[in-house]
């Protein structure tokens, strides 16, 4: 009971200092999206322009390094100054949590000399521990450190699909790995600020916070519970309530329902900064709390830099100014609500079935699911995978290994084209015949359906294949306006130099550094990575943005959003849904429930 209650008064004093933290979270946030984070993505991308590297991605790292070692050993600088922003970003934020639950009034300045003194102590084995701790223990863990840098860090959301759709062994090696993460965030989680609020050598930090936490470990998961409850609900409730008035004022006061709903996005504005802040010290309250309620929380370091507070000159001038700069913020806020609740130009996206299937309804890749996906949804396009196999023909199949599938281990670049044709594939309780990209494509041309035709590849002659491709099919696609892409970098730039009537696609895993330098004429992105920055310098760049596989009609919405130019899906139900919803009768409160979806 008295964990519960000391539990509960902690979280009514981390939510009561709420306005205490607006200051430093915000200017960090700032300073992070505006200024560091592009910086960061401009310079990487101009060490790879001056290397003449057109991308960057899994698949080139090994040729970066052996054959671009300066390039290489720039993106690990860089590396390394991202490190050291986070935990600039870290120690600058702690010690504002510090300051406000010693009730140390303290200035910007103070803030940042202090932060750039615990800088300058940062070493090698520090360093690891960043790695350690920020890319692994926090990102899986979660343990969550609102940072923008951090928030680039993302297990994309293929990855996890393929992980709970496979075996239980692998299901349950990665939970294992999961709470052994919590585990290892909880009993470190004080090591950090031991060295900077206590001077504790690295070593010395790691053994205490070792033994602080030996057996608090769930009274800490338990306050992580508390808070992150608190701040969920708060947003939440707020969204919810505003969403619902403004639904309310629509039905019964629609002369007035706009000026409402600029009001209520503005409101919504606010709800979603509050989140940003309360979720980004929500950390380092647990923390500062928690040593505080244990006795081990410091007084003013000797390092404190102190100094007198003077008198501010000229409070009327900076009132005003401040008065002025509120006022054209919110005069700018409120054009950009009016726009966006006025505007009835958003792109609709194309449509596409993910393998030719949507929601199970037949085996990937086969013709009587691309028939039953036709007949029934009429995508406009069928996303659809071809292999070369030994003898240089092309089979309709996505995976390497046939094993899952056909239940036999084998790969189809090594098999001749009858060897693979006289198989057949079985899924989704249907079984039905591998067969050749031709009479796969015959049966699309019959239907009027258009491709979009994935080449895939592992060790294949890059040149070979795409002659043979070319040779193949070039005019039958350009013909009916199919789409052609590929994981594979080399494909796509051989494909488009050889074949500029078609349109080429780039596909990339997740995001790294904004769009890859090619001659693609459009980009499919895993959706869970991506964002409105990378879209908007796409398009900069004149191509398309393509997602895959967002399912659920709220990831659907978010894309949406975004505003893509085509969604790849395993549902064509609720793309279809999302899509007739909004043509349909898309009124202000779901134009706001849309920006809610799309700002998380």
């Amino acid at each position: 009971m008295n964990y519960l209650k000391k539990t509960l008064f902690n979280t009514l004093d981390f939510l009561g200092n709420t306005q205490s933290y607006f200051r430093d979270v915000l200017l960090m946030h700032g300073f992070m999206l505006f200024v560091l984070l592009p910086l960061l993505t401009g310079s990487t991308k101009f060490i790879l322009a001056r290397g003449d590297i057109p991308y960057l991605s899994y698949d080139n790292i090994s040729e970066i390094v052996t054959g671009h070692p300066a390039v290489a050993l720039l993106l690990v600088a860089t590396l390394l100054f991202i490190l050291l922003a986070v935990f600039f970003e870290f120690t600058f934020l702690l010690l504002s949590v510090y300051f406000i639950e010693k009730k140390e009034p303290v200035s910007l300045r103070q803030l940042l000399r202090m932060t750039f003194i615990q800088l300058r102590k940062v070493r090698l084995s520090v360093i690891l521990f960043f790695i350690f701790y920020f890319l692994l223990v926090l990102p899986f863990g979660g343990l969550n450190f609102n940072s923008d840098l951090l928030s680039r860090v993302k297990i994309p959301a293929f990855i996890m699909d393929f992980i709970f759709a496979n075996r239980l062994v692998i299901i349950s090696g990665f939970l294992l790995f999961y709470l052994l993460m919590v585990y290892l965030g909880i009993r470190v989680i004080f090591a950090l600020p031991e060295m900077i609020l206590r001077d504790r050598p690295f070593k010395k930090a790691v053994k205490e916070s070792w033994e602080a936490t030996r057996r608090q470990f769930f009274a800490i998961v338990g306050r992580f519970l508390f808070i992150g409850g608190a701040v969920l609900t708060i947003t939440a409730l707020g969204f919810g309530i505003v969403i619902g008035l403004q639904t309310l004022v629509e039905t019964f006061l629609p002369e007035q329902s706009l000026n409402t709903a600029v009001f209520a996005m503005t409101i919504l504005q606010f709800f979603f900064l509050l989140n940003i802040v309360l979720s980004t010290v929500g950390i380092f309250a647990i923390i500062v709390d928690f040593m505080n309620d244990e006795g081990f929380l410091p007084e003013i370091p000797a390092w404190f830099y102190r100094e007198p507070i003077r008198p501010q000159k000229y409070p009327r001038l900076k009132h005003s100014l401040l008065a002025v700069v509120a006022l054209f913020f919110g005069i700018g806020v409120s054009i950009y609500n009016m726009n966006y609740l006025t505007d009835t130009s958003q792109k609709l996206p194309l449509t596409a079935s993910h393998r030719g299937v949507s929601d199970n309804n037949g085996v990937q890749n086969s013709i009587p699911a691309l028939k039953t996906t036709h007949n029934k949804y009429q995508p406009d396009y069928v996303e659809m995978d071809i292999q070369m196999t030994a003898d240089h023909q092309f089979v309709v199949v996505h995976d390497f290994d046939l094993k899952k599938l056909t239940g036999q281990s084998l790969v189809p670049e090594k098999l001749t084209f009858a060897e693979v044709t006289a198989l057949s594939a079985g899924e989704n309780g249907k079984t039905a015949p591998i067969v050749g990209f031709d009479e796969y494509l015959s049966a699309a041309e019959s239907l009027g359906q258009k491709l979009i035709v994935e080449i895939k590849t592992q060790k294949k002659e890059v040149a070979r294949l795409c002659q043979e491709f070319l040779t193949k099919y070039q005019t039958r696609l350009a013909a009916n306006g199919s789409l052609v892409q590929s994981l594979s970098f080399p494909v796509v730039e051989t494909i488009k130099s050889q074949a500029p009537a078609l349109q080429v696609g780039y596909i990339l895993p997740f995001n790294i550094v904004g769009p890859p330098v090619t001659r693609a004429d459009f980009l499919t992105m895993e959706y869970s990575t991506i964002n409105r920055n990378f879209i908007q310098s796409a398009e900069n760049d004149g191509k398309k943005v393509f997602v895959w596989t967002p399912n659920d009609e709220d990831d659907i919405s978010r894309m949406m959003f975004y505003g893509v130019d085509g969604i790849i899906t395993d549902s064509m139900k609720n793309l279809d849904t999302a899509i007739r919803e909004h043509k349909e009768n898309t009124t202000y409160s779901d134009k706001l429930l849309n920006f809610v979806i799309g700002i998380g």
